[in-house]
């Protein structure tokens, strides 16, 4: 996570005779935020993991298999976005993001690949919704909801329709046994640990934000508004997309998806996007 962040401090500036404008370095701290928070996203479920296992849970394999999936994907990310800010100088030695980029790619290969973690995450959660009969998710959803009733600055609503969204999945690539082919099982991975940090990261922006990035609790919900859109789209219209092509059978999946209300709930993204652009430029402010 540290290398991931250290990435989306990088600013476009960090060239020999170049001061970007006030404009110019804005507007490259809105379009990076997009990335930022979801490296942000990933550090708090490992911080809830580590908080689980501090309070006498070790059994903290399948959400340790999330964080680690999630914050070394979106800290590669964010490093290649680094490089790219900063165009063929990011590619150079003289500057850090070469490295940073080098360090943080290795991440998501040494200690379970990504793919290793995708199948883990499935395996597990496919093994939790057979047993609750499909009640895992929809009830972490049904908390979300409760949160969002008191306060929904978080995006705590949004991520509720993730969750849903995933419970709806689950079942159908039950009912038409969509898991006898491995990529499903990939991808319900990938989408459950989006679904799955988005819920924590709704949830402690509001009730325990972290001090360990120099953003507010009100930056933070904002970051982790932005989160839950992405996860709940991503959830709904990626998951179609795979069962859909894997032969799903219900005519109507993308109704249950629900996805009128995600677009909806797009409502307020770029002003999100330029807020959190803007406490990144002053978090890490151009020299």
């Amino acid at each position: 996570m540290g290398r991931a962040e250290a990435g989306g401090q990088v600013q476009p500036d960090a060239r020999p005779g170049r001061r970007h404008t006030q404009r110019e370095a804005r507007l490259y701290g809105q379009a990076d935020c997009s990335q930022c928070r979801a490296p942000r996203s990933g550090a708090c479920l490992i911080e809830w993991t580590a908080d689980r296992i501090d309070a006498g849970d070790p059994n903290q394999q399948t959400e340790g298999a999330v964080a680690k999936y999630l914050a070394t994907e979106s800290g590669n990310k964010a490093a290649e976005d680094a490089i790219q800010a900063l165009g063929g100088y990011g590619y150079t030695k003289e500057y850090m993001v070469e490295k940073i980029k080098r360090d943080v790619r290795i991440t998501t290969i040494y200690e379970g690949t990504s793919e290793i973690m995708e199948w883990t995450i499935s395996r597990d959660r496919w093994q939790l919704h057979l047993k609750s009969k499909g009640a895992y998710y929809n009830d972490w959803a049904a908390k979300l909801e409760t949160l969002a009733r008191t306060n929904n600055s978080s995006g705590a609503a949004t991520a509720a329709l993730a969750m849903r969204a995933i419970a709806v999945l689950l079942e159908r690539a039950r009912i038409d046994r969509l898991t006898r082919n491995q990529h499903i099982l990939f991808r319900l991975g990938e989408l459950i640990a989006f679904a799955e940090t988005a819920a924590v990261f709704a949830d402690r922006a509001i009730n325990e934000p972290s001090d360990a990035m120099p953003f507010s609790a009100e930056t933070q919900q904002v970051m982790s508004r932005i989160h839950a859109r992405d996860a709940a789209l991503k959830v709904a219209a990626d998951g179609l997309r795979w069962t859909v092509g894997a032969g799903q059978s219900d005519p109507n999946l993308a109704d249950s998806l629900n996805l009128p209300a995600i677009y909806a709930a797009q409502a307020g993204l770029l002003e999100d996007m330029d807020f959190v652009g803007k406490k990144l430029v002053e978090a890490f402010p151009t020299e």
